[in-house]
């Protein structure tokens, strides 16, 4: 398991070409870590619809059975 720390930059709803913006499920994430930009791409839960722009996260990658995981959670932690 690795844990990166970082800065949400712009959340948005990522859409397929044709799809209404509406209808989607989905919640995404450009998080600064470090020099990069980690784009996060997930289905809303009562977690992830809580997090905006500025706020501190961990992103937190995983591999369970050969397949990776990406999960972001919103935290408070001091620099």
């Amino acid at each position: 398991m690795e844990v990166k720390r970082g800065i949400v930059k712009e959340v948005y709803i990522p859409v397929k070409e044709n799809e209404d913006i509406y209808s989607s499920n989905q919640i995404g994430f450009k998080v600064q870590v470090d020099d990069e930009i980690i784009k996060i791409e997930e289905e809303q839960n009562n977690y992830n619809i809580q997090i905006l722009k500025d706020d501190k996260v961990n992103i937190i990658k995983q591999v369970i059975n050969g397949k990776e995981f990406i999960d972001i959670e919103k935290v408070d932690y001091n620099e």
